[in-house]
């Protein structure tokens, strides 16, 4: 059974503006997805409505077969979803290690060497990091987190080249090492070649490959 599913998924603003109409989508565990598709295409709708963050004009996400609403948005976004946001959203007067600690108080100062923060780094308070380093931050929290899905927005748009990918392998890594769901939004090379499941979204249509 699929640990994630959209089931005749409908969205849209108004009746000019359908970003997606009946989609059927399932996301396995152990399993990285990467979703591709122009600026608008619904990628990022897409991205919420399976966090729990907004809520389908149509049809439903089921997490384990259970529509997300049956189980609480509140409790299924706190104990079933890891999110990686574009703005972080990270707790600014705490240390890179005690935002981590939020999702796992027994997690080490190793996860954040393994997305390239230095020990120096790992003690300022998050408001003295660059925007870079903040985004380390936001993926080592999501990877510590014992939520069986992450979703990602652009996990790696403020990344150098080289630190996008140890980040691409370290998604990977985590979501076959420790059967996790993987679903991210990113324009990055890196991504795409890291995934199991390319979803390439256009006009309100979805190519798998």
């Amino acid at each position: 059974m699929a640990v994630l599913a959209a089931k005749g998924l409908t969205y849209f603003y108004d009746s000019d503006r359908v970003i997606f109409e009946n989609l059927e989508l399932e996301f396995e565990r152990g399993k990285v997805y990467v979703i591709l598709g122009s600026s608008g295409s619904g990628k990022t709708t897409l991205l919420s409505l399976l966090g729990g963050l907004d809520t389908p004009k149509g049809g439903a996400i089921l997490f384990d077969g259970t529509d997300i609403q049956s189980i609480g948005l509140e409790k299924y976004r706190h104990g079933c979803i890891s999110f990686v946001f574009q703005n972080y959203n990270l707790i600014e007067y705490m240390t890179p290690l005690e935002n981590v600690h939020l999702v796992d108080e027994t997690a080490s100062a190793e996860i954040l060497h393994q997305v390239a923060l230095t020990d120096d780094e790992i003690g300022r308070k998050v408001l003295k990091l660059s925007g870079g380093q903040q985004q380390r931050v936001a993926i080592a929290r999501a990877l510590a987190s014992a939520a069986p899905v992450i979703l990602a927005d652009e996990p790696t748009g403020n990344l150098d080249e080289d630190t996008a990918h140890e980040v691409a392998e370290l998604l990977t890594q985590r979501a076959r090492e420790r059967d996790k769901c993987v679903i991210i939004v990113s324009h990055s090379p890196a991504m795409a070649e890291m995934a199991d499941v390319i979803l390439r979204f256009s006009h309100g249509q979805v190519a798998i490959g």
